[in-house]
C-alpha cells in the first residue's frame, strides 16, 4: 500500500491568477514553489475554489521514486 501525503495549496501569484484564475485543467504535475524552492507538484484543483488545490510533497515523490 502506498500512503500519499498531500497538502492543500493556495495560489497567490497575481500574474497566474490574472491569466488563469487559479488552477486549470492541464496543470497537474506543475511545480509548487515556496521560498524559491520546489516543495511539490499540483495534483488536483478544489472545484468550487480554483485558487486552491491539492499538491504532493517533493519528499514523498522522491521517496516513492526510490522504491
Amino acid at each position: 500500500m502506498i500512503a500519499i501525503k498531500q497538502k492543500i495549496s493556495e495560489i497567490n501569484d497575481p500574474n497566474l491568477l490574472e491569466k488563469t484564475g487559479g488552477v486549470v485543467q492541464g496543470m497537474s504535475g506543475s511545480p509548487i514553489i515556496q521560498d524559491n524552492k520546489i516543495v511539490g507538484a499540483v495534483t488536483h484543483v478544489i472545484v468550487n475554489d480554483s485558487t486552491k488545490g491539492y499538491g504532493i510533497f517533493i519528499t514523498t515523490m522522491l521517496k516513492e521514486g526510490e522504491n
